[in-house]
């Protein structure tokens, strides 16, 4: 079991830009949403969100630095370090190709018109005897549609 001189040790050993991130964030305490450098906050009084103290550059310098000095564990979670690199691996890529494409109105509506078309092409020869009977459509209030 390590012993507070070890990590003391270990903390000296770390590279300037690391202790300065520790400093401001310190590793013990649990980390809220609220408190995390690394995700983007929304403010409570306004409703507007808050970038990310740290910006994706940045992020993936410090998890780099701290991966080559092995306390990456210690830091908040974030898109760069080496665990969520792996989990987004593991998901691979989401398959763009399976989406229906949207399409033009026309295009959308086709099969709809094409069905109601072979409807009326069926049904022409009583319309055209109604039409006949009827006195060559003398009498037709509303032509059908």
């Amino acid at each position: 079991m390590p012993t507070t001189a070890d990590y003391i040790n270990l903390a000296r050993s770390l590279p300037p830009q690391l202790i300065r991130f520790f400093t401001k964030y310190p590793p013990g305490k649990p980390i809220s949403p609220i408190s995390n450098p690394f995700t983007p906050t929304k403010v409570a009084a306004t409703g507007r969100w808050m970038g990310p103290r740290y910006s994706l550059r940045r992020q993936a310098d410090i998890c780099k630095l701290a991966r080559t000095y092995g306390v990456e564990e210690l830091l908040p979670h974030s898109k760069k370090s080496a665990v969520a690199k792996e989990e987004r691996r593991e998901l691979g890529k989401t398959m763009k190709g399976m989406d229906k494409v949207k399409g033009h109105a026309w295009e959308r509506h086709l099969a709809s018109k094409l069905e109601a078309r072979k409807q009326a092409m069926e049904n022409m020869p009583q319309l055209i005897d109604k039409w006949k009977r009827s006195g060559h459509g003398r009498g037709w209030k509303n032509w059908p549609k």
